[in-house]
């Protein structure tokens, strides 16, 4: 069976636009919040790059 993958989220708030990142709990049945954005983005671009950089500290272990 596959480890559950995370989910990278990215939508428009108030004060621009911010991203969280999400793994499935299987034995809870609910998307669990790994990390998410400590401050809005200026564009859904530039959130996505943080959300990405993020996860790939999470993989390596940060």
């Amino acid at each position: 069976m596959d480890e559950p993958s995370e989910v990278i989220s990215v939508r428009h708030d108030a004060g621009g636009w911010v991203w969280s990142i999400t793994v499935p709990d299987l034995t809870e049945h609910r998307m669990k919040l790994l990390r998410q954005s400590a401050r809005a983005c200026a564009s859904y671009e530039e959130a996505r790059r943080e959300a990405e950089l993020a996860l790939d500290e999470l993989r390596e272990g940060h």
